[in-house]
């Protein structure tokens, strides 16, 4: 399977790295960037809807924040796509 367009470039994976959550990245992108789940990321989703400016650096491919984080400054289009997820 080839891996995701854009994690050389994915904001999730630097927000990780920047976080030390390196063992939590390192499952998610197994799963999500290079795996079968690629067309489960919220994060490709959004993209593909709206384009990358759009996707918040905090988000996971669940379309949840990151934990110690929250969804203050997302955009309007980011949060109504994720509206089904609790808050």
């Amino acid at each position: 399977m080839k891996e995701c367009k854009n994690l050389e470039k994915c904001s999730f994976v630097k927000a990780c790295a920047s976080l030390n959550k390196d063992k939590a990245v390192k499952g998610f992108v197994s799963m999500y960037c290079k795996g079968r789940r690629q067309e489960d990321c919220i994060r490709l989703q959004l993209c593909n809807a709206y384009g990358k400016e759009i996707i918040p650096s905090n988000m996971m491919p669940t379309g949840y924040p990151l934990p110690g984080t929250n969804r203050e400054g997302w955009a309007v289009e980011a949060e109504k796509f994720n509206k089904f997820l609790k808050k």
